[in-house]
């Protein structure tokens, strides 16, 4: 279960070249843009309980943001978020990777941090190995890879993380069409083995097609919830 009450989220803004930053974010956060920070959330209360949930709006409606407070990336500027059981975040396929590690490196130090036991680590690194389709690639620093690999390499090694809530961002449309088919399938199994899932997504046919509810997000605020 997730529980949101009177949840706001602030991103601060440098001063550095102030006016300068504020003409560019208030084109993507419009009226949110305060003297010194955006308002990416406003009191928001929200409880989320067994199901699959999507949530729509534009480019800095407040969607993402939501999933990072979720996850435990961020904290909110004020209000009580309250997450029962354990997360499996898709949100962003940089987040949780050293560059300078290799892929092999990096799959296992994501297992050991999700307190994955050692006898069941060894198999599962062999099987996300194989999945990945990355050969020799794995034996090199993750920071000669191109977007598509580190997609390949966050994806396998996430899809099998199990856990009781599953958080999905739009990042999943990184892959390329030959793997879009077999990752929509991966994809609809993780979502039946969750008992929460949460999708932030601009498609919303498709988001029609496998959630149970969706919730509109405008100017860091729920617009509705159908």
């Amino acid at each position: 279960m997730i529980i949101l009450e009177n949840v706001s989220l602030n991103y601060p803004i440098s001063n550095k070249n102030l006016s300068l930053r504020k003409n560019i974010i208030n084109g993507i956060f419009g009226s949110n843009v305060r003297n010194d920070y955006i308002e990416a959330l406003k009191k928001i209360n929200l409880k989320i309980d067994k199901g699959v949930y999507g949530l729509s709006g534009a480019n800095g409606s407040g969607k993402t943001s939501l999933l990072k407070l979720v996850a435990g990336i961020f904290q909110p500027t004020s209000g009580k978020i309250k997450v029962s059981g354990s997360i499996s975040s898709m949100i962003d396929i940089n987040f949780g990777f050293n560059p300078e590690l290799t892929g092999i490196e990096n799959i296992e130090f994501r297992l050991i941090v999700e307190e994955i036991k050692k006898n069941e680590r060894n198999a599962m690194i062999e099987k996300i190995k194989k999945e990945t389709e990355l050969g020799e690639y794995l034996y090199l620093p993750i920071k000669t890879y191109s977007t598509g690999m580190r997609f390949r390499l966050a994806f396998f090694t996430s899809l099998h993380i199990e856990s009781d809530i599953l958080l999905l961002d739009e990042w999943i449309g990184v892959a390329d069409q030959k793997l879009r088919n077999k990752v929509d399938n991966l994809i609809n199994k993780r979502i039946e083995k969750s008992k929460v899932t949460l999708i932030a997504s601009h498609n919303l046919e498709r988001m029609q097609k496998v959630c149970n509810k969706i919730i509109f997000f405008e100017n860091g605020e729920i617009l509705k919830n159908t």
